[in-house]
């Protein structure tokens, strides 16, 4: 029995680098650009597990003004039409962050399902535009934010009331992963072997 719970142990161990990577490649955040999209179109629901509002997209070289709001990546970014972008997500997440260009400064909030505030990040200037933004400013400035119990069903980025005013790129999202950690196998792993020496040795007794 005592070698039979060795062997057990040894094979969870030999096991533990592959649950790492495995959890480790499962939690990898996700980078939407919004590149193939065509120019001015408006997003709703296309990019799964999210629903947009007041949302357009902006193209270097068509409708964006890509010398003062340069996209980070490629030529796609979105824009706020008319409004706050929100974005509504199926199953809430970890953590939302993207790369903006502004003229009006930015709030960016997340909230939970039940409408709570989770928190609030602030642009750092009043305008960060590539050509004409404030001194010590730079474009696509990183704004996020995280929760570390995976509660964010909702970002919310308001920019000039009317729409218009800032432009987003590599919008990232860590949706987390359900693979438990490593070390928490490994401990109940452990325990079930504690156990089953435990019951063996009350048998013994008896």
């Amino acid at each position: 029995m005592r070698k039979s719970c060795i062997k057990s142990l040894l094979l969870l161990l030999a096991t533990l680098p592959l649950l790492a990577s495995m959890n480790q490649a499962s939690a990898a955040p996700i980078v939407y650009g919004f590149d193939t999209f065509a120019d001015s179109a408006s997003i709703t629901n296309q990019i799964a597990g999210m629903t947009f509002t007041n949302t357009i997209v902006l193209k270097a070289g068509v409708s964006l003004n890509d010398a003062e709001f340069p996209p980070r990546s490629l030529d796609g970014v979105v824009s706020d039409n008319g409004g706050a972008i929100t974005i509504s997500f199926a199953t809430p997440v970890f953590s939302v962050g993207g790369y903006f260009n502004y003229v009006a400064g930015l709030t960016f909030s997340a909230y939970d399902n039940s409408n709570n505030l989770l928190g609030t990040d602030l642009a750092d200037f009043a305008s960060n535009l590539a050509l004409s933004g404030n001194l010590g400013s730079s474009p696509n400035e990183l704004l996020s934010l995280s929760n570390a119990f995976g509660q964010i069903a909702r970002v919310v980025i308001t920019g000039d009331g009317l729409g218009g005013s800032f432009t987003m790129d590599d919008l990232t999202v860590d949706a987390g992963s359900t693979v438990p950690e490593p070390a928490t196998l490994a401990l109940l792993g452990l325990g079930l072997i504690g156990l089953g020496l435990g019951r063996r040795a009350r048998s013994s007794q008896a």
